[in-house]
């Protein structure tokens, strides 16, 4: 229970944290214009804001920013395991959830067989991080998400942050 509070814990304060400085926007801007230069100066802002908070952010060699909240034990995971994640996925600018297993699995829980090239860039680089129950915070530039086309609800240039838990790899 302790652990499940700390990782809500995590996952309001990194919200709270994208609600805040997106505050900086101009409010009179009816548009925004979504470019690399926007989501760069934002994601800077994220950034600096997490560290200036006490957090340890990692970097990939492909880009992707992360925290550890909880090292997991055992196996990480490799092409063809199913594996179970708990995961919610907001926008880095204005901190909107976009999507959630809670929103779609009765234990919140999205059980896949992982094959390359199936997900995201970005989210497949943070599952190659984690090992069995590992928890933690993916900020994942939109060169490694949904680039310059965006999806759905997602604009143009668009940082995405994951909360990820990986709960089991089923064997």
């Amino acid at each position: 229970m302790m652990k499940q509070m700390k990782g809500i814990k995590f996952l309001l304060m990194a919200v709270m944290l994208v609600a805040m400085y997106s505050c900086f926007d101009d409010p009179v801007q009816d548009t925004v214009n979504y470019t690399p230069t926007r989501e760069a100066e934002l994601l800077e802002v994220y950034l600096d804001t997490l560290v200036n908070r006490g957090y340890d952010i990692d970097t990939t060699s492909s880009g992707i920013f992360y925290v550890i909240e909880e090292q997991g034990e055992g196996l990480y995971i490799q092409s063809g395991d199913s594996i179970g994640i708990k995961y919610t996925g907001f926008r880095s600018d204005n901190g909107q959830i976009f999507d959630s297993s809670t929103y779609h699995y009765e234990d919140e829980t999205w059980k896949f067989r992982y094959e390359p090239g199936n997900l995201i860039d970005g989210f497949e680089d943070a599952l190659m991080l984690m090992n069995e129950g590992t928890k933690g915070l993916f900020i994942i530039p939109s060169n490694l998400a949904y680039g310059a086309s965006g999806s759905g609800s997602i604009p143009p240039y668009t940082t995405l942050s994951f909360s990820i838990e990986l709960k089991k790899i089923y064997q």
